[in-house]
């Protein structure tokens, strides 16, 4: 069982409520379309962006799953830095 950050921001749990939820209904995020994929990672790269400090173990999880499989397809970042 995973420790969550005790000053972990609303937006951060939302974001992780909706990517468990996807992988749920569409399955690994190896299956995903090349278009879901970049849109949740460019919303994670925001909200981390955004709040930096209120990160949990669980959101680094998700943000890394998605940067992995991103890197694999060589998909270029829709967000900028």
């Amino acid at each position: 069982m995973a420790v969550t950050n005790v000053t972990e921001s609303k937006e951060l749990k939302k974001l992780i409520n909706s990517f468990q939820e996807y992988l749920e209904k569409k399955g690994p995020v190896k299956e995903w379309t090349d278009s879901y994929l970049l849109k949740a990672r460019d919303r994670f790269r925001k909200a981390a962006a955004k709040n930096r400090g209120k990160w949990c173990f669980e959101f680094y999880e998700c943000l890394q799953e998605l940067n992995k499989e991103s890197i694999k397809r060589g998909l270029q970042a829709m967000t900028e830095h």
